[in-house]
């Protein structure tokens, strides 16, 4: 059975569900019903998940979440595995200027965006128009930064009043809480309607709101 690796991206002031929305919808993912009970008692293999998720930050070193929250990531971009998908979340306007001016963090995105699928949350879009990957295509992001993103890149086709916007190999999600809309349209997207139906399931997220 098909197996992917997922990278999720942290940094300093990164919004908390913009990554663990999709660290639980991979993570709680199963390819077969009987698995769910599996999972809920810690007795489903690694190799027995669709998806093996780990986090990530320039350095390796603690993170703090945008309201106080540390976090240590499993590695760092030097020690990383090569990922199948890559996670990119957003923060508040402080960490999308932060982050948009480190060209480290900014080539590491850049690095997945030819031949991996790359998908971001809120405001991480704007990390992936400034690694390239969103020219002459269509995204979204955060109602509140909409405007901000429309302006700061014109060749971007800025796509409002959905969760998520699927150009192939790059997907983005709008506000937050949008996240775990995409990333359930991403486990179907690799795997089929039936086991993104059975995550969203056993998560109890209703997909219609």
């Amino acid at each position: 059975m098909k197996q992917f690796s997922v990278g999720i991206l942290l940094f300093d002031d990164v919004d908390a569900l913009d990554f663990t929305g999709p660290y639980e919808v991979f993570n709680m993912s199963t390819y077969k019903d009987e698995d769910v009970r599996k999972l809920f008692m810690n007795q489903l293999d690694l190799k027995e998940k669709p998806f093996l998720v780990n986090t990530i930050s320039e350095n390796g070193e603690s993170i703090k979440v945008h309201n106080g929250l540390i976090v240590q990531p499993d590695f760092s971009f030097q020690n990383a595995p090569d990922f199948d998908v890559i996670v990119v979340p957003g923060g508040p306007l402080g960490a999308i200027i932060t982050v948009q001016e480190n060209q480290s963090i900014i080539n590491w995105i850049a690095s997945y965006g030819k031949e991996k699928l790359v998908i971001s949350v809120c405001t991480g879009a704007f990390f992936l128009a400034k690694a390239g990957l969103l020219q002459e295509r269509s995204a979204t992001t955060n109602k509140a930064a909409l405007s901000f993103l429309e302006k700061s890149y014109p060749d971007i086709n800025v796509v409002k009043e959905v969760k998520y916007v699927d150009q192939g190999n790059v997907v983005t999600a709008a506000g937050i809480s949008a996240g775990i809309n995409m990333t359930l349209h991403v486990v179907k997207k690799l795997f089929d309607e039936s086991m993104s139906n059975r995550t969203a399931n056993t998560i109890e997220f209703s997909t219609d709101i």
